[in-house]
This record gives structure tokens, C-alpha cells and sequence, in this order.
């Protein structure tokens, strides 16, 4: 016989519970599963809601992921940014590069484009930039997600004359 926190009244409970969190905002399977541990179901019964909203479409992975990384990107994010937000929210490493590849194809996303708008609206495009303001730029996208390469390419190589542009 079961136990009561492990019967169909509970599978229930953890599914409403699981319901009312999704209503909230989208999540992933992982994050649904340590907030219905948190909340004291156990791991069968968890599983078991999890296949109920799973079965009913509430809860997908993929999609979650596809629109989370059309979302950053098309916020002024890099693709290392959006892999590693994809990662914290649980997905595997495989399933946030499947998920950043088929939403970067969807929204058309262009690394250098972006990054330019980044730096458009910090305006750090529209002057020469001395070495300091190289450098923050140059933070700025890397902390954004950029690649090094796309950094370069916008910014060109950083001078090493101290003394700025020529006087």
C-alpha cells in the first residue's frame, strides 16, 4: 500500500503545484524538479507530474530553450551568454546549443550587428576610442557574450601607445 506521500492524491498535488509554478513563468524540467523537491513531494511522485505536464505539453525543454535563447538574443546577448543562462536553467550543454542554433537561425541573429548595437546604446560607437574606452567596450561585449573574435572585429586591436591618438 502506499504511503500518503507517495498516492495518486499527491501526484495530483505536485501536479497543481507544478501547474501554479509554470503559470508563473516557463521553466525547465530541472527547475521543476528542485522546486517540487523543495516543496517535499518525492521522487516518484515528482516524476509522475512531471509526465502529467510533459503529456499535456506545459512542460518542453526544447521550447523553453528555443525561446529563452531567441529572447536573450535579440536583447543585446552573445552566444556564450545565452549557453550559459540555457545551462543555469538545466539544460544540458547539448540541448542549450541545439536550443541557441535553432533560435539563432530563427530571429537571423548577426554576432557583429549586435554587438554594434550594444555598443550604440552605451555610446562607445560613434568616436575613435582611446585605449580606456577600448577597454570598456571591449568588457562590455565580452560580458555581453561576444567572442573574441567578434570583439576584434568591431573594435580592431587596442592601442598600445599610452599617450592616445596623435597630438
Amino acid at each position: 500500500m502506499l504511503s500518503e506521500d507517495e498516492g495518486p492524491e499527491a501526484v495530483q498535488r505536485a501536479t497543481d503545484a507544478g501547474l501554479k509554478l509554470l503559470a508563473a513563468r516557463a521553466r525547465t524540467r530541472q527547475e521543476l524538479l528542485e522546486a517540487l523537491a523543495k516543496k517535499g513531494f518525492v521522487p516518484t511522485v515528482r516524476e509522475q507530474a512531471l509526465a502529467r505536464l510533459e503529456g499535456w505539453g506545459y512542460l518542453d525543454d526544447a521550447r523553453f530553450g528555443h525561446e529563452r535563447a531567441s529572447a536573450l538574443l535579440r536583447g543585446g546577448k552573445g552566444p556564450s551568454a545565452v549557453l550559459q543562462r540555457l545551462e543555469a536553467h538545466g539544460l544540458s550543454e547539448d540541448e542549450a546549443r541545439s536550443a541557441l542554433e535553432s533560435a539563432s537561425g530563427a530571429v537571423e541573429f548577426d554576432a557583429l550587428a549586435a554587438a554594434r548595437g550594444v555598443l550604440e546604446k552605451r555610446g562607445l560607437s560613434a568616436r575613435p576610442l582611446d585605449g580606456k574606452s577600448w577597454a570598456r567596450a571591449a568588457r562590455l561585449l565580452s560580458g555581453r557574450g561576444f567572442s573574441e573574435d567578434v570583439i576584434h572585429q568591431l573594435l580592431g586591436e587596442a592601442s598600445l601607445d599610452p599617450s592616445g591618438p596623435d597630438e
